[in-house]
């Protein structure tokens, strides 16, 4: 008989080791996922109000509107691009001059609400001449949208 002990095979337990941190990880990884998608605020946080509105539209409808208004689009962005070389130039002024930036600020949000304004303009014309079974089919989207919670980017429309 052999009096000497064997050798330990310490590859078997370097093995066994990784097993155990990649079964852990996975876990991890699927309760984690599971956790944020089921029990987070953000996943029960409905949609945006505009968002949620122009999504429940009908196809056709939503072309519609990105049609009659591309040309406002281009224009707030020209006017974004200016806005944004007015602030840098205001930020970098010696001696700074907050009233000034204040007024760019100003600019901006009363361009982003006239947008807005003109948005629900376009929505309200087209629900005001949807007969009452369509307004109830988009009823029935508008609730879809908001149960679907917030837009995922993956597809656009």
């Amino acid at each position: 008989m052999n009096a000497e002990p064997k050798t330990k095979r310490r590859w078997m337990s370097v093995v066994l080791i990784v097993s155990l941190a990649l079964n852990l990880l996975i876990v991890g990884v699927a309760v984690g996922t599971v956790l944020r998608v089921k029990g987070s605020d953000h996943a029960k946080a409905p949609p945006g109000f505009g968002p949620a509105l122009y999504r429940a539209l009908p196809k056709e409808d939503r072309k519609a509107m990105r049609g009659e208004l591309s040309g406002l689009h281009k224009e707030g962005s020209n006017a974004r691009t200016q806005g944004f070389e007015a602030i840098s130039a205001a930020l970098r002024a010696v001696p700074f001059d907050p009233v000034a930036v204040e007024g760019l600020l100003q600019q901006q949000a009363q361009a982003t609400a006239d947008l807005q304004s003109e948005l629900q303009a376009q929505w309200m014309v087209r629900v005001t001449a949807m007969s009452d079974e369509e307004r109830q089919t988009y009823a029935e989207r508008l609730q879809e949208v908001i149960q679907k919670g917030p837009h995922s980017r993956k597809k656009k429309d």
